[in-house]
């Protein structure tokens, strides 16, 4: 925290697949003539590119004394509130991953094999482009690496059908399932890399199966046990499950999944690909204290800055009384002392672009031969109190996995950046014994 002295005087566990197969195939999903149970193309003009009808296999697992199954879906033939969450993609190279909590398969994952994009990274990014779009209102980030602690999602991107993980090899995806969050595990989707939609949605599915979602009736919803053409999301209304196993009669999938990753508090996301094609600017916004509020002479200035990429820089400045002090990481906090009179404070928060976001507010503290009785709430803190910010200037993903690292672990009391008179330079920072 900086301080800026203005005047010197102051239940079941379930493994959900997704199985590919033609529409023609019967299952407990579909009608028993084998059509689609929301209607045919003929019926309702819609195009079925893949089937996910549900079934249930016993698997030989257990986790603290309850069964596992495996809850398989079909697919065949073309046709984010606190610090976020994390989802790992791990694009499958034919090399062992690492063991893991709640992981579907045992085995190597084939090799993705992209058939729609030149590059791995093209394709990455054309799939990306969707989960981004379906998750961008929740609290949760992907990244391409592996955090080294802490709870994450696990989802690994393979081609070439389940065969090795024990399964039929028209099967298209597989996740752990509890019908809750698991807050973590590993899903696989096994035949990725045919389009992006169908990865995309596949994607999705599994990993929303981790979270405790069902397959729903609705057409237009991701947990539709068909993957469809036309969904472009988590649908935001109830709609009957499809093959209940939870005893969930209807479900919401856009609100079980803000319900468990939370909501996204606004702003860029970090991207997943780096700071590569970096077009956003850094959102700023005050924390404390309100704009328009009476302060006294004493309070302290609280800030939430971040970008999709790294902060260099985050000034603040304080005019008329002419002060001025920056910060190159959080969290972004001032002791502001000796403010006198209607005050304009300005913060601008620069990314390594050269983006710049400013944000302003206007307070009133008392004159000069005035005292105040400063409010306990808006009164500098012994010691210093974490802003959010928390994608500072630590960087992108990396900055993701610093954060796993040393979350809850609180800086010294008396670790200041402390900047004495106006327009003085800021002293390095120094931390108490």
């Amino acid at each position: 925290m900086d301080a800026i002295v203005g005047r010197m005087t102051k239940g079941l566990l379930i493994v959900a697949c997704a199985i590919a197969c033609s529409v023609g195939t019967s299952g407990c999903g579909e009608l028993s003539n084998g059509s689609d149970p929301a209607g045919s193309a003929a019926a309702d003009g819609l195009v079925h590119a893949k089937a996910l009808h549900a079934d249930m296999v016993g698997a030989v697992s257990s986790l603290d004394g309850v069964a596992v199954d495996r809850a398989l879906s079909s697919g065949g033939g073309p046709g984010s509130s606190g610090q976020p969450k994390v989802i790992y993609l791990v694009y499958a190279d034919g090399k062992p991953l690492p063991n893991t909590n709640y992981n579907a398969c045992t085995g190597i994952a084939p090799k993705f094999n992209c058939t729609f994009a030149a590059t791995l990274e093209d394709c990455q990014r054309q799939i990306q482009t969707y989960l981004d779009r379906w998750y961008a209102d929740f609290n949760v980030i992907f990244t391409l690496t592996r955090p080294t602690s802490g709870s994450y999602y696990t989802e690994v991107v393979s081609s070439g059908g389940g065969t090795w993980c024990g399964v039929s090899d028209t099967v298209a995806g597989v996740a752990p399932f509890l019908c809750q969050d698991l807050h973590g595990g590993v899903a696989y989707t096994l035949d990725g890399g045919e389009s992006a939609h169908d990865t995309a949605v596949i994607i999705a599915q599994e990993q929303a199966h981790l979270i405790g979602l069902e397959h729903v009736s609705d057409t237009n919803d991701i947990m539709y046990p068909f993957i469809c053409q036309n969904c472009d999301g988590f649908e935001n209304q109830a709609v009957p499950t499809t093959a209940d196993r939870c005893e969930r009669q209807t479900q919401n999938s856009y609100q079980m999944m803000k319900t468990a990753l939370g909501t996204w508090g606004g702003g860029p996301k970090p991207s997943v690909f780096g700071c590569i094609d970096d077009t956003q600017a850094p959102s700023v916004t005050f924390l404390s204290p309100k704009n328009g509020a009476t302060m006294g002479h004493d309070f302290s200035v609280k800030v939430d800055a971040h970008d999709d990429c790294d902060l260099t820089n985050v000034a603040i400045d304080v005019a008329p009384q002419g002060l001025s002090a920056a910060a190159k990481k959080g969290p972004y906090e001032w002791d502001l002392t000796g403010i006198d009179g209607a005050q304009t404070i300005t913060v601008t928060a620069t990314d390594g672009s050269g983006h710049a976001t400013v944000a302003t507010l206007q307070i009133s503290a008392p004159p000069a031969d005035q005292t105040a009785v400063t409010d306990p709430g808006s009164a500098p803190a012994a010691g210093c109190t974490v802003a959010s910010g928390a994608f500072g200037a630590a960087g992108l993903l990396p900055a993701i996995t610093m954060l796993l690292i040393f979350v809850g672990r609180a800086r010294r009391p008396g670790r200041r950046r402390r900047i004495t008179g106006a327009l003085a330079e800021a002293e390095p920072e120094t931390s108490s014994p």
